[in-house]
Parts: structure tokens; C-alpha cells; sequence
């Protein structure tokens, strides 16, 4: 059996070229099999929320605690979470773009002046909250038309 060399060359080639187009191609920033990765998520539900900004503020970690936290539970419509110093819960209604909070209960520790004030802020800001959007990949809570809490995903928030 007598083979042709310049066909196995040939087909290695070809399968280089294919091997080098497709890692070229899965290497772009804008590549359609990532587009899932960095698309904003339609509703803020079902998603770990970490606080970034409290009323227009970059929210500093409450000591070895973290940062506020919220998750919005759409079966149950239920947000609950982490204000600083105490873990909450309470109900929410959404409607499209339309967002208000409950009454909000939560465990009642004491915590050091600024981690307390952390919380009250988290909290009232909550408690005024109208309206939502996102902005990228990150979730902005308004009142009218003002931003008053700005989240990021995070895997803290349970």
C-alpha cells in the first residue's frame, strides 16, 4: 500500500488552522459563547446581590461581616439578607420596573457605631426604594429617580 504524503500533510494543515481559528476565536472578548457571562440578568429575583453604593456612597465592609447584602425570592417575594451587623427579611412587590419593600424584620444585635451606621442607612434606603434597573451587570434600586442603592453580583448573598 502506497499512501500520498502531500495528503497527510495536507490534512494536517488544515486541522492546525481549524485547531488555531477556533482558540482565536473562543479567546475574543466578544465572542458569542460568552455573551452569557456578562449579559445583565432580565429581573433582579433568584440572584445574590452585594451593596456598592449606599446613597450615592461607596459602602465600606462591615468589619470581618462584609458588606449588605439582599436576595429577592420571586416565589415567595420575600427579600431577605445581611444590613451590616443583623440578617433581615420581609416581603416586596414587583411590577416590571416598579419595586417596594414590606415591613422588614431582623435579628436584633448590637454592633459598633459605623456598622450600625451602615445598617440604618442600608435599611431606610430599602424602606424608600420605588423602582429598579440595571445598569450593565449591576442592579440599581431607585426613589423616583435617584439611585439610593447600588448592588453587584455576589456569592456572599444567600
Amino acid at each position: 500500500m502506497r499512501s500520498d504524503g502531500r495528503g497527510f500533510h495536507l490534512r494536517i494543515v488544515k486541522t492546525s488552522l481549524l485547531l488555531l481559528f477556533a482558540t482565536v476565536a473562543l479567546c475574543l472578548p466578544f465572542h458569542p459563547l460568552r455573551a452569557a457571562e456578562n449579559a445583565a440578568p432580565a429581573t433582579p429575583e433568584g440572584i445574590g446581590w452585594v451593596v456598592r453604593e449606599i446613597n450615592g456612597k461607596l459602602a465600606a465592609p462591615s468589619g470581618e461581616r462584609g458588606l449588605p447584602t439582599l436576595r429577592l425570592d420571586a416565589g415567595k417575594k420575600q427579600a431577605s439578607g445581611f444590613s451590616g451587623v443583623n440578617r433581615f427579611f420581609g416581603g416586596y412587590e414587583r411590577t416590571g420596573e416598579k419595586l417596594k419593600f414590606g415591613m422588614l424584620a431582623g435579628t436584633m444585635m448590637a454592633g459598633p457605631d459605623d456598622q450600625m451606621a451602615t445598617e440604618t442607612a442600608f435599611l431606610q434606603a430599602l424602606q424608600g426604594v420605588s423602582g429598579w434597573r440595571m445598569n450593565k451587570a449591576d442592579l440599581e434600586l431607585l426613589k423616583g429617580e435617584k439611585v439610593v442603592l447600588r448592588f453587584t453580583v455576589g456569592a456572599a448573598a444567600k
